[in-house]
């Protein structure tokens, strides 16, 4: 469950029919509007994808200018770093007494070279 504070900025001369629009939805919830052009809305999604598509239907409504991002609060996310925090500070693989001459490079081949280079100059 995704949850995001958004703030709708509305043209003035259509904000009736925007608020209206966004108090019909049932996608988004308003939480206050200052009466000419401004609503902080509440967006409950089960995903990003699913609250990505609600901005852009917000987005779409005649009459809104723009729509800001003000909170978001992702259970993923949050599951995420549960997870992380829970984990073993060096992964166990990192953690094998390996002979260092059994340790084989597996990143960029430039650093490779330059590093091989750097030996053989010596």
């Amino acid at each position: 469950m995704n949850i995001s504070g958004l703030v709708v900025r509305a043209n003035p001369e259509r904000f009736d029919e925007v608020l209206e629009v966004l108090e019909e939805a049932p996608w988004v919830e308003v939480y206050t509007h200052d009466g000419e052009s401004k609503l902080v809305v509440v967006v409950e999604a089960e995903d990003t994808a699913a609250e990505m598509a609600v901005y852009r239907t917000i987005e779409g409504i005649p009459g809104v200018l723009s729509v800001e991002l003000a909170y978001s609060y992702s259970e993923e996310l949050e599951q995420a770093r549960e997870e992380l925090a829970a984990a073993e500070a060096v992964p166990e693989a990192l953690s094998d007494d390996v002979p260092v001459e059994e340790v084989r490079y597996q990143g960029d081949v430039r650093t490779l070279l330059k590093e091989h280079l750097k030996k053989r100059k010596g």
